[in-house]
């Protein structure tokens, strides 16, 4: 397929990996002691090259540490001063992930961008937005080893080589040779998590449906999804971007996770209350999807049309018109 230079998927690329990464610095202007998310990566790999311990600070609920593998895949960006670094890394990230997403010419994908699960991880300095371009392009998959809980459905969706297993012994060897205890001071400051596990919610027992569907990648990787702690701020739903098939769909859910973020911020003072926002607007939503890729709806819209339910129920709301019209005559 030919693109003007106007319509490229190089061009979509640069210019939302541009917005993108000035986005995350202007959220983020000072990261220096910032220690959640990606910000607790960034210092602690300055705290390697400083030769201070990564782990030296009390964990708290907002303050959960990462492997130090985390802090061995940034470092190359973590160097560079200031926030310059998060910048330059959160642009190239967008931008391959939207050339990724684009380059068969479906730029309906695009609308993973206007959505307030990429908004949050972009603000937040999340690693979701890299870990889907780890779905797109697999030889990324040793990033994964940065979050082990939120990587694992991506892990166990994509074809491993040889070459995704030297990467991932060579990022935990060097994290090793850096901090050979890290492993140990790591899992002794994993306090309680303050998550939730969506099968483990009221709609888990629906979401075992999908199961029947395994053999499909998409249903695999929603259940998968399911069974993996996560947050609630949003940011660890964005990879159910990666269910949606048409553009139809993707408009489904991304207005529908709009609706949720949209009214939890209108009704709260924080995010902390938006678990069943996200099961009922983004978890369902996405599951229906799944339904609906599936043909699980046909059958029913079948039986609608054979028995004339639809011609009956248009029938049914002409009547009270033709009544109230006679009566005006």
């Amino acid at each position: 397929m030919k693109h003007s230079i106007y319509h490229h998927p190089v061009t979509y690329a640069t210019l939302i990996g541009i917005v993108s990464g000035l986005l995350c610095g202007f959220f983020n202007p000072i990261i220096d002691g910032t220690l959640v998310d990606m910000g607790w990566s960034f210092n602690a790999a300055r705290d390697i090259v400083a030769q201070r311990d990564p782990y030296r600070h009390e964990p708290w609920t907002l303050l959960v540490p990462y492997p130090l593998t985390a802090a061995i895949i940034v470092l190359p960006w973590a160097i560079i001063p200031g926030n310059v670094g998060l910048v330059l890394l959160f642009g190239l990230i967008a931008g391959f992930l939207a050339y990724g997403l684009t380059r068969d010419g479906h730029y309906w994908r695009l609308l993973v961008f206007a959505t307030p699960t990429y908004f949050m991880a972009v603000k937040s300095m999340q690693w979701t937005p890299l870990f889907m371009l780890v779905l797109l392009y697999p030889i990324l998959a040793p990033v994964l080893m940065a979050k082990p809980t939120i990587g694992l459905p991506i892990a166990l969706s994509i074809k491993w080589n040889g070459w995704h297993v030297v990467g991932g012994l060579f990022i935990g060897g060097i994290s090793l040779l850096v901090m050979p205890d890290w492993p140990i001071r790591w899992l002794s400051q994993l306090t309680e998590y303050a998550g939730f596990v969506p099968l483990l919610t009221s709609f888990g027992p629906i979401f075992i449906i999908s199961l029947f569907f395994w053999r499909f990648w998409n249903a695999r990787f929603f259940f998968l999804m399911t069974i993996v702690p996560q947050q609630f701020f949003f940011y660890d739903q964005l990879l159910l971007w990666m269910i949606p098939q048409t553009k139809n769909q993707m408009w489904l859910l991304t207005i529908s996770s709009w609706i949720a973020f949209y009214y939890v911020r209108l009704n709260f003072t924080t995010l902390w209350p938006s678990g069943p926002y996200i099961m009922t607007f983004i978890y369902l939503p996405a599951f229906l999807i799944l339904l609906w890729q599936r043909g699980v709806f046909q059958p029913f819209l079948l039986l609608l049309l054979q028995q004339n339910i639809f011609q009956q129920l248009s029938q049914r709301l002409r009547k009270p018109l033709l009544r109230k019209h006679s009566r005006a005559d």
